[in-house]
């Protein structure tokens, strides 16, 4: 047979069949080429004494937990939602839900470096890869110890996105200062961006016009009996705790407003064993006038920062300003803690714009691992959409329609 010719611009015809083989040899190589590639990452990881362990199941946490104490302790963990006793709280919930947590760890001459919590699960008929956590942790992120360098988090990176595991990476709440944020910059794509406001506690408190307005709303509140503020801790904030989620759930349901956690056993229980637990820092701050609650918020103590996880204000008594006094005491009580933040967490919503006095970028990150999973990436880039439709919705309907799909 002879060779088959192609056309050319301006010049002679060039013969196919040679460039065709060509083409073929190259396609015979290519797994090859890939294999050998693979194999010289893998030895370099060796040069460096890098080492990779994935713990998978129930008890994956307890397998890295001696791990995570070490880089904890040397703070690795930037936020509380990365902390060992957040993920133990966390991995029980994920496992009653059916979900299989799945913690990389990054180790260089056995010495743990980097930890990637992740938790995979079914997302939309799909199977996903998400941080451990979630939906309860506010910020999402890897831990790294601060001798961690690119090569720790791609290691734990490649160990976690993989295609065996799940269809798509779905990993949200990443701060834009977070240990992780570089490299999903790389890898990901960025969804949903938002801000996180904050309250920086070396400011002074509240003066001039909002100082006289903040006294306004205590003599209003005032009026209902005297105002007691208190902070709760340890076992004794898990009444308080209930009584946040009950006013909360009671809020949202009034309104139509869905929640993954809010109304949901499995993680109300978790932030019980969090609350329980002397490692995790969550506490309950509470403002009563009288022998009623008028505002209660939820939060995890950090490393010199107040996370304000929830908030909560009975309807009744929402005229009299009650959450912006309770968060006023709050700050009060930061300050004299010696606490330097004031984390008011995305999303930025107004009052927390006007209250801030600065804020952090926030945004989800998603990435197709299989064919399947660049129908899930759509998906989860039409959600910001959706939910802007479900929220333009009278809250009847919206009521109405949440309680059709728990039926």
């Amino acid at each position: 047979m002879g060779d088959f010719w192609g056309p050319t611009e301006g010049g002679p015809p060039v013969p196919m069949m040679p460039v065709l083989a060509e083409l073929g040899t190259i396609a015979d190589v290519l797994p090859e080429i890939c294999a050998s590639l693979v194999a010289r990452g893998r030895l370099q990881a060796r040069q460096f004494g890098l080492s990779v362990a994935v713990a998978t199941g129930a008890d994956a946490v307890a397998q890295a937990a001696p791990a995570w104490r070490l880089i904890e302790d040397a703070g690795g963990a930037n936020t509380p939602f990365q902390t060992l006793a957040v993920a133990e709280a966390a991995s029980r919930a994920h496992v009653a839900q059916g979900e299989t947590p799945r913690i990389v760890v990054v180790r260089e001459h056995d010495r743990p470096v980097a930890i990637f919590p992740t938790v995979t699960a079914t997302w939309n008929g799909f199977p996903a890869i998400r941080f451990l956590g979630d939906p309860l942790i506010q910020y999402g992120d890897i831990l790294a110890a601060p001798e961690a360098r690119d090569r720790h988090l791609a290691a734990a990176w490649e160990a976690a996105a993989d295609p065996a595991f799940g269809r798509m990476v779905y990993l949200r709440k990443v701060r834009a200062d977070a240990r992780i944020a570089p490299l999903l910059a790389r890898e990901t794509v960025a969804l949903n961006p938002q801000e996180a406001p904050f309250v920086a506690l070396d400011r002074p408190p509240a003066q001039g016009r909002a100082a006289r307005e903040l006294g306004r709303l205590r003599r209003r509140l005032a009026q209902h009996g005297d105002l007691r503020f208190e902070v709760f801790a340890a076992d004794a904030a898990l009444a308080p705790l209930r009584e946040a989620l009950a006013i909360k759930g009671a809020w949202l349901a009034e309104r139509g407003l869905p929640s993954k956690v809010i109304g949901c056993t499995d993680w109300e229980d978790a932030l019980a064993r969090l609350a329980a637990d002397p490692r995790g820092g969550l506490r309950v701050a509470r403002l009563k006038a009288g022998a009623a609650t008028v505002a209660i918020e939820i939060a995890l103590e950090h490393r010199g920062a107040w996370y304000a996880f929830l908030g909560a204000t009975v309807p009744r008594f929402a005229k009299a300003g009650p959450g912006h006094v309770q968060m006023a005491d709050t700050m009060d009580h930061c300050r004299a803690r010696g606490h330097a933040l004031y984390d008011l967490l995305a999303p930025a919503e107004p009052y927390k714009r006007t209250m801030g006095t600065g804020s952090v970028a926030v945004s989800d990150h998603a990435a197709a691992l299989a064919t399947t999973g660049r129908l899930a990436l759509l998906l989860v880039q039409s959600k910001p959409v959706l939910k802007q439709c479900l929220d333009a919705l009278p809250s009847r309907l919206r009521a109405a329609l949440l309680a059709m799909r728990r039926a």
